[in-house]
């Protein structure tokens, strides 16, 4: 429901209420659950499951790309983690999008998606290919909310799934490439995905609506938008949609960067207002399927891990001046009961992680 008296773009000016009360003080690192509700983890690493355990967290492991070949393959990964240790690596399954011109397409994706619901998937991933990548038989490109996709996230919806949606990218792939962004490299070193001066593509503001669309379309459809909802510019826009789409909800994971370029007073107020919507996450990326990985390299995530995990603690639970991803940046100050919602409260409920956790998969991806 949208605020009775206040227009939304002003939401986030305003000063936070103290709507919480009386607050305990963040608790020491260690001591926080923290879920990571956008993970890839794709191999079984000893050092790295022990870290997890260490520090206390544990993961959503999504499943994306439905364009490499490598659907079914990823999915055994994610399956056999999960069986081995089901409470740090739930799985969030994903679809095929090379037979999207077959007479079955819809049938077999979604017979597909219950195999991996019954195994225990907890969640569906839908990723930017989407709007950005993939064509009807005439060339043009096939959006988010494409009647195609209808019937797939209906089901998705009626079994009571959460659809994970990174849609769109950062305003920066629609800029020219600038220093000081925080997507610079990404973009100098995949320029598929910079789309600055190429007017055959969807724009932002296009691919934003789309993802909006299926929201209204589908209001009992979960969407959890991956990376700030691909919104990270634009704070009053995430509020303005959280206020508007009772089923929209956001993750933060590889966004942090960017939450601490928008002034700290408005950045919490967002925490402050949407206690209930927002949720960690990292994306940490790790496919050794995809290419030959050495110790040297699985040492070096694990310890980049770990480095990310703890400075992204002391941005949200610590007080005052800090240095992040080389900045002088304020701390958040969360107060404990956002913390605990932002952490592990949120991903436990939308996903619902403690059955997940408790659950007992069944079978191989496929099967």
């Amino acid at each position: 429901m949208r605020h009775p008296f206040v227009p939304v773009a002003l939401l986030l000016s305003l000063p936070a209420l103290p709507v919480f009360g009386h607050d305990e003080p963040a608790p020491p690192y260690e001591q926080m659950l923290k879920i990571d509700a956008h993970s890839h983890v794709f191999e079984d690493i000893p050092e790295l499951n022990r870290l997890l355990r260490a520090i206390n967290l544990r993961t959503n492991n999504i499943c994306n790309d439905g364009t490499d070949g490598y659907l079914e393959q990823m999915h055994a990964i994610a399956l056999d983690l999960y069986e081995h240790h089901p409470d740090l690596y739930p799985f969030t399954s994903t679809f095929d999008l090379l037979q999207i011109h077959s007479p079955t397409y819809t049938k077999d994706v979604i017979a597909f998606l219950d195999r991996t619901f019954e195994q225990g998937a907890v969640a569906v991933k839908i990723w930017k290919q989407v709007g950005m990548e993939i064509k009807d038989k005439e060339g043009k490109f096939i959006m988010p909310d494409d009647p195609l996709f209808d019937p797939i996230y209906a089901h998705i919806a009626s079994r009571g799934k959460p659809l994970q949606a990174h849609l769109a990218e950062p305003i920066d792939a629609w800029l020219p490439l600038d220093p000081d962004s925080n997507h610079y490299h990404y973009y100098s070193k995949n320029p598929e995905w910079h789309l600055y001066g190429k007017p055959e593509y969807p724009s932002h503001a296009a691919l934003i609506a789309a993802r909006d669309n299926i929201m209204r379309k589908h209001p009992n459809l979960v969407v959890v938008g991956a990376h700030l909802g691909s919104m990270e510019h634009d704070l009053d826009g995430i509020a303005e949609r959280l206020e508007k789409y009772p089923n929209f909800y956001i993750e933060v994971s590889a966004r942090t960067r960017n939450l601490t370029r928008h002034p700290t007073e408005k950045v919490r107020a967002l925490f402050l207002k949407y206690p209930d919507r927002i949720m960690y996450g990292v994306d940490g990326n790790w496919k050794p399927y995809k290419y030959p990985a050495t110790e040297q390299m699985r040492q070096g995530h694990i310890n980049r891990l770990e480095l990310q995990y703890r400075a992204e603690y002391d941005y949200y639970a610590g007080k005052g001046e800090m240095t992040y991803n080389n900045r002088k940046v304020e701390a958040l100050n969360l107060p404990r009961s956002v913390l605990d919602k932002f952490y592990h409260e949120n991903a436990i409920r939308i996903f619902k992680l403690d059955k997940a956790w408790y659950g007992k998969p069944a079978g191989k991806a496929g099967e």
